[in-house]
């Protein structure tokens, strides 16, 4: 039976398992997608990835893989990308059903509401971005080596998506900074993460290090 820790963390991974898969279920049930911005399409395409490597987390914890300091140790990573899914999933529910002509404008208003960063793409990018980390840290080992490339290419490509809100639709530039223990470093456009200890990870559309410093 899982501990405190591991069941709590398998709570959180089933919750952005649902969260995610509800949005893709959402976004295929669309008769048309005029009117929304390219990077609703290329997000939605890359949604799969996340819930394939969650799904293979939640199995080695579940099958008592995963120490619980391990389960721990990931726990605010697993936080921070359950929030960044509920504000991507709130984004598809509140423009898709629109009427195509008032598609666009509904996504900007609501993106302005949320402030700068949670474009639909950079979301996604974050998301996939706390995959990652938790794929590579405190032995979780739940991603094979070409399931850890396939998330340094999908952050690649989502990083190269033309940006669904221009620079004029905000009036200030914004950065996110989260720390979450102390020692390594993520770092990534938009976003700072610190987890774990002595190993550090770079992306925003050059290549990805691993390994300790």
């Amino acid at each position: 039976m899982p501990g405190a820790e591991a069941a709590a963390v398998l709570g959180l991974i089933s919750s952005v398992i649902s969260i995610i898969a509800g949005a893709k279920k959402f976004y295929d049930a669309t008769t048309s997608s005029e009117g929304l911005p390219e990077a609703f399409r290329e997000v939605a395409n890359r949604l799969p990835i996340i819930t394939d490597i969650l799904a293979a987390a939640e199995r080695r914890i579940q099958k008592g893989y995963v120490a619980e300091d391990s389960c721990k140790g990931v726990k605010q990573v697993i936080k921070a990308c359950q929030e960044k899914a509920k504000r991507l999933e709130d984004l598809f529910r509140k423009v898709i059903p629109s009427d195509n002509a008032s598609r666009r404008e509904r996504y900007l208003s609501a993106v302005r509401t949320l402030g700068k960063g949670n474009e639909v793409e950079k979301l996604m990018k974050g998301i996939l971005e706390n995959v990652l980390l938790l794929a590579c840290e405190h032995n979780m080992e739940i991603a094979t080596k070409d399931q850890l490339e396939q998330i340094a290419k999908a952050i690649r490509e989502v990083s190269a998506i033309p940006p669904s809100v221009p620079e004029n639709g905000f009036q200030e530039a914004s950065f996110t900074a989260n720390f979450y223990g102390s020692g390594t470093q993520y770092n990534a456009q938009g976003e700072y993460i610190s987890q774990g200890d002595g190993r550090q990870y770079f992306s925003g559309g050059g290549p990805m290090h691993f390994g300790k410093d």
